[in-house]
């Protein structure tokens, strides 16, 4: 599933990479200061992998092993 481009008007992509070589998993967290319809992870080829969960305050947290390049997509409420 591909995004249609109308959905990209109303999202906001973020690009994380942890560059680390360790076992470890970076985790950072966002409070989004809009109100937004879902945050969700991509592949590189910017199809939908999975959602992440967000609470009422809009926090959201995003995960990412080491060497691993992350993309997430938040889609703002039209």
């Amino acid at each position: 599933m591909r995004f249609d481009e109308r959905v990209w008007l109303y999202a906001d992509k973020l690009l994380f990479y942890n560059s680390t070589p360790t076992i470890t998993t970076t985790t950072a967290a966002f409070q989004w200061n809009k109100p937004f319809s879902g945050v969700f992870r991509t592949n590189l080829n910017e199809e939908l992998l999975d959602s992440l969960a967000a609470d009422e305050c809009g926090t959201f947290v995003v995960e990412v092993k080491p060497n691993e390049v992350q993309t997430v997509l938040v889609v703002d409420k039209e």
